[in-house]
């Protein structure tokens, strides 16, 4: 591999890598997909906390109810 590397002329390799720079994201879809994380995070913690609040009540109650 590293043959075919050294054979390839410096305009060959930069237009290889350009080829390949169209496929990556920009700083904008990084921001764009780090909010819509950071929103699903939230959302997930506000959804899960009263639900395993709710989860423990009803144990509680099922096993001290014995």
């Amino acid at each position: 591999m590293a043959t075919q590397i050294a054979d390839r002329t410096t305009a060959e390799r930069v237009s290889r890598l350009e080829v390949a720079y169209e496929h990556l994201p920009t700083k904008a879809d990084i921001a764009h997909m780090e909010s819509r994380m950071v929103r699903w995070l939230v959302t997930a913690a506000v959804i899960s906390a009263p639900a395993a609040a709710t989860i423990v009540a009803v144990l509680n109650h099922l096993l001290t109810a014995s």
